[in-house]
């Protein structure tokens, strides 16, 4: 068991003591290849941001000696002004400062974040710092400001760095926050340590739990609430009041749409249901089909000339496509040179690669958004980009529509319906077996440090190929399926 609490323990307790609970507890599961990725590209955003104040000093302890003692020693060295993680402990609570000012009599805090001023997720890194300044607060140094640095929305590839970051106060939002925080802090710190679990119900934060099937309230249940698809967070409320948590006693009093009670109704027979419309909707597929499939890029900093921060960009496409039903499969693709921008390139390749006529399969919206860029990106080809988004089938909507499985278990997302409908087809052993890992793959092609790039070309094209397989097999496995329609 951890002795201390972490940032990131605070703030879960904050939504779910019992989850907290348990990660202090637990041994974390070693990170994957992405993970690394983004704390690498976070920690050199960090560094980045330490040429804001060039007098600063790095806290690097060596030997017997804490990080925190040294900080403890750093600070009254009225020489020095500016300290990049600090590190201070109050009781049981920790944390690191990733800039620390002082500032006539007092400091100011600022904490480096790898997203914009304007993302949605401002308030929850309000949040971050307002921790941060708590625990030093506690620690007896007088804090007198409490700053966000974000990175600037206007940045672009190869500009000078002083132009990447903007400094944002939220000084006034910070002391109403740690307000909150001190008068909870006794009691959620001895929660947390507490032999016993701390009391907990059902509510938003269980859908992300990892401990809820297994070691929490969904324990020993085949299907809980959760599996009913975009259940409202007002409603799991209500649920939680009456201690409802297993699907079987959902009470009628709660109005679900007839989407979600056709999910229940799966669930709870255990049959597979479809909808008297699907085959209409599959007969009027024009033939020839293409499924198609998009990969990206996106990194905390631009790749390439002329690019900003977390930009997306095009990268990769696999085809596979079939004259009719009956007639053997094709496959056509594209990956670019990951050491320049090739979208225009890309573009022209897709462009003629899907032709003018037939269906093209998608999963979800994200090829459509993709193709409406490249279309303002390259406006001498938008009559051809339009002219695709118009043949644009989106088999996500025609599986919401017309399909459910127990397996789904409340989600139509693409790792959940494929081994519900199509069992024997799995990504299990691929080198590159997901998206997080094939952009960031590709991005660390892109800045040079993959040595063998054949093989890593070769793994990414071979996932993306498996992508638009698994549309294939998935139009099959839905030309397949009787109309059963679910027990009401």
């Amino acid at each position: 068991m951890k002795a201390t609490i972490s940032k990131h323990d605070w703030l879960t307790a904050k939504a779910c003591k019992a989850m907290s609970w348990f990660q202090l507890r637990d041994q974390p599961s070693p990170p994957t290849e992405a993970d690394h990725f983004r704390m690498e590209q976070g920690t050199h955003v960090g560094v980045l941001a330490h040429a804001l104040f060039p007098d600063g000093i790095l806290v690097q302890a060596s030997g017997n000696d804490s990080a925190v003692a040294l900080t403890q020693e750093l600070v009254v060295d009225e020489d020095v002004d500016t300290f990049f993680e600090a590190a201070f402990q109050f009781d049981q609570l920790a944390t690191k400062a990733d800039i620390l000012k002082r500032e006539g009599d007092g400091w100011h805090v600022l904490e480096v974040k790898s997203s914009f001023a304007n993302s949605s997720s401002v308030s929850e890194y309000t949040r971050d710092l307002a921790y941060t300044t708590m625990v030093i607060a506690l620690c007896g140094l007088p804090v007198t400001s409490s700053s966000l640095v974000l990175l600037n929305r206007e940045y672009r590839y190869g500009d000078d760095a002083s132009g990447l970051f903007e400094i944002v106060d939220k000084t006034s939002e910070v002391k109403e926050i740690v307000a909150e925080f001190l008068s909870i802090r006794e009691e959620l710190v001895s929660a947390l340590f507490e032999d016993k679990l701390p009391d907990h119900s059902l509510g938003s934060p269980c859908r992300s739990c990892a401990y809820f099937d297994e070691d929490c309230i969904g324990t020993g249940i085949e299907y809980t609430v959760l599996d009913i698809p975009n259940l409202h967070h007002t409603k799991l409320e209500r649920l939680a009041a009456s201690n409802i948590v297993d699907l079987r006693h959902f009470p009628d009093g709660i109005p679900i749409s007839d989407a979600q009670d056709r999910a229940r109704n799966c669930m709870l027979s255990n049959e597979t249901y479809t909808g008297e419309g699907l085959r209409e909707e599959l007969d009027g597929i024009i033939w020839p089909c293409y499924y198609l499939d998009f990969e990206t890029v996106a990194t905390v900093l631009p790749l390439y000339a002329g690019l900003g921060c977390h930009q997306q960009i095009l990268t990769q496409y696999s085809i596979h496509s079939r004259s009719g039903l009956d007639d053997d499969l094709e496959h056509q693709e594209y990956l670019a040179d990951a050491s320049k921008d090739c979208q225009r390139e890309l573009t022209e390749s897709l462009i003629a690669a899907l032709g003018e006529e037939g269906a093209i399969f998608v999963y979800s919206s994200f090829e459509k958004t993709r193709i409406k860029g490249l279309a303002k990106l390259y406006p001498d080809l938008a009559g051809a980009l339009n002219a695709i988004i118009d043949r644009l089938v989106d088999l996500l909507i025609i599986i919401k529509d017309h399909v459910y499985h127990p397996k789904f278990r409340g989600s139509y997302s693409i790792k959940k319906v494929l081994p519900a409908l199509v069992p024997d087809l799995s990504y299990e052993g691929m080198a590159i077996g997901d998206g997080n890992t094939a952009i960031t793959m590709f991005a660390k092609m892109a800045s040079g440090e993959v040595a063998d790039t054949d093989q890593v070309r070769n793994d990414l094209l071979a996932y993306c190929k498996l992508d638009t397989l698994a549309m294939v097999r998935l139009h099959d496995a839905l030309l397949d399926c009787p109309v059963l329609p679910a027990t009401s």
